[in-house]
């Protein structure tokens, strides 16, 4: 049963995990290991990962990440009858290859996600040229996600004979521009689209009369952002300003014209990044996310309060119910605050450490954040931690 938090809150590329984003350039060779463990009543994920970059000869490096998601929820959608508390374990391994021209960046990158009853490959790439003297830089991104999934006792109606398994294909597109405006300055936009075919819901979640739930299998996401960043040197004080606009749309059909979709969102969030000494540096951040619900959502579990796609002409609605229905609480409406605190720091001032000097050229990183959530998950807590040095 794949876990899905907050997808619609997040870059398209990242939901549909690709591996190869848009780097102008890389870094030197290095290992990164990071922890994150998320808190909420009823769910709990643990997160270890371990990305490892490597720079090859002739422009040419690799970056290799593995990570496990440990899933421990109470929920009565992950196959069982009775509310009850089960684990589930997530496997993610991916590889991404890059190439550097003069002027010129291009990435290529494979992912494969594996759980007990979901199973996911995604490929993607992304090409990133900068223009005017190195002031801007575009970067093209495209990538497919092509992943199964089977529910446990049971041959849902997605799946088509002779499979028992139902399948979800995506496909992304972005398009990126960044602009350095002045030495302090710098500002981004970007737009991204998404189209999914296949199902889209949780093959255990029901509601009431109605049976399991019918998602729409169909769906185009798209999105568009802006997001501006200054430096002040004389306080060493960095500032980042960042707004999300998403939608997402049906490509309609003769029998379902009207988008039961519908689902607009906002995102705004400011970030202060703060340097409190030569290795040290705070950052703080704080996000807002509005999201109304879709046409077909139920407001609880019962049909009777579920929204009958309002704008559908008469004849698709029909004694069994509406055409769609879900009660998922990522399609209703949705409102979260997250504050969060980040340290950062270099452990240059261990290098004439016995032992220790062997980390002082890592840097460390810890932060806490506190989701408000307005829907039926209630609040969370997150906390993730991370090394990374060179070897």
């Amino acid at each position: 049963m794949r876990l899905q938090l907050k997808r619609s809150a997040l870059p398209l590329a990242a939901a549909l995990g690709l591996l190869a984003g848009a780097p102008a350039a890389r870094g030197a060779d290095q290992i990164t290991i990071r922890g994150a463990y998320y808190r909420e009543p009823s769910t709990r994920v643990i997160q270890p990962v371990v990305d490892i970059q490597k720079d090859l000869p002739h422009g040419f490096d690799v970056d290799a990440r593995y990570l496990v998601d440990a899933i421990t929820s109470a929920s009565a959608a992950a196959g069982t009858t009775v509310d009850q508390i089960f684990t589930e374990i997530r496997d993610e391994v991916g590889l991404a290859v890059g190439k550097n021209w003069e002027r010129t960046r291009a990435t290529l990158g494979y992912r494969y996600s594996a759980e007990s009853d979901y199973w996911s490959h995604g490929l993607g790439g992304s090409l990133a040229g900068r223009f005017w003297g190195d002031t801007a830089t575009v970067t093209l991104s495209a990538g497919i996600s092509l992943d199964t999934m089977s529910a446990r006792g049971r041959t849902p109606k997605c799946a088509s004979p002779p499979s028992i398994d139902c399948t979800l294909d995506s496909y992304f597109a972005g398009l990126a521009y960044t602009q350095v405006l002045s030495p302090v300055a710098i500002a981004q936009i970007d737009g991204e689209l998404a189209y999914l075919d296949g199902f889209q819901g949780n093959l255990y979640r029901t509601v009431a009369n109605l049976g399991y739930e019918n998602p729409p299998d169909r769906r185009l996401r798209n999105a568009v952002a802006g997001r501006i960043a200054y430096y002040f040197p004389s306080s060493a004080t960095g500032v980042q300003l960042h707004y999300r606009f998403y939608w997402d749309l049906f490509p309609g059909t003769a029998q379902i014209p009207a988008d039961p979709w519908a689902i607009r969102a906002h995102t705004i969030e400011g970030r202060i990044y703060q340097k409190l000494s030569r290795s040290t540096e705070v950052r703080l951040t704080y996000r807002q996310y509005f999201q109304n619900h879709a046409d077909f959502w139920c407001s609880s579990n019962a049909s009777s309060t579920c929204f009958p796609l309002a704008t559908a002409p008469i004849g698709t609605m029909t004694s069994l119910g509406p055409p769609y229905y879900s009660n998922d609480p990522k399609l209703g409406g949705i409102h979260t605050e997250y504050p969060e605190v980040k340290l950062l720091w270099e452990a240059e001032r261990w290098r004439e450490v016995p032992f220790f000097r062997w980390f002082s050229a890592a840097t460390f990183e810890i932060s806490y954040g506190y989701y408000m959530q307005s829907d039926s998950f209630g609040n969370a807590h997150v906390l993730q931690t991370g090394v990374t040095m060179p070897y």
